[in-house]
């Protein structure tokens, strides 16, 4: 790295170093990645509760076991407990803005015996 914070690597590629900082603080800062993965997550559960729903409106009325009506209601509740999973990481790992930061509160005690003689 030279004075000027520019890192050079082989074949004569100029990259500066600060700049990459700046993007990564950026995409950090934004959380471009777990929100793509959200709404990814999103959009597979809402496909899937429309194909377990299909597929269960399409079913006869002696397929319509209790079995089948397990199947779907414990698929659906899997799939709905995964997005919630999902979203609580993604609310977990935020940064919190509104936040104070704590104070420190220094607390002493002291331990007084007394000898006590019949």
């Amino acid at each position: 790295m030279d004075a000027a914070g520019y890192l050079y690597r082989d074949r004569g590629i100029c990259m500066n170093k600060s700049k990459l900082l700046d993007w990564a603080e950026l995409i950090d800062r934004l959380r471009i990645y777990p929100r793509l993965f959200l709404t990814a997550c999103f959009i597979w559960t809402v496909w899937l509760s429309m194909m377990l729903v299909h597929w269960y409106t399409t079913l006869s009325k002696e397929d319509r076991s209790l079995e089948a009506t397990g199947f779907g209601s414990i698929t659906f509740v899997a799939v709905l407990g995964f997005l919630k999973l999902v979203y609580q990481t993604y609310t977990d790992a935020g940064h919190n803005y509104d936040i104070s930061p704590t104070a420190t509160v220094k607390t002493t005690s002291t331990i007084q015996t007394s000898e006590v003689t019949p």
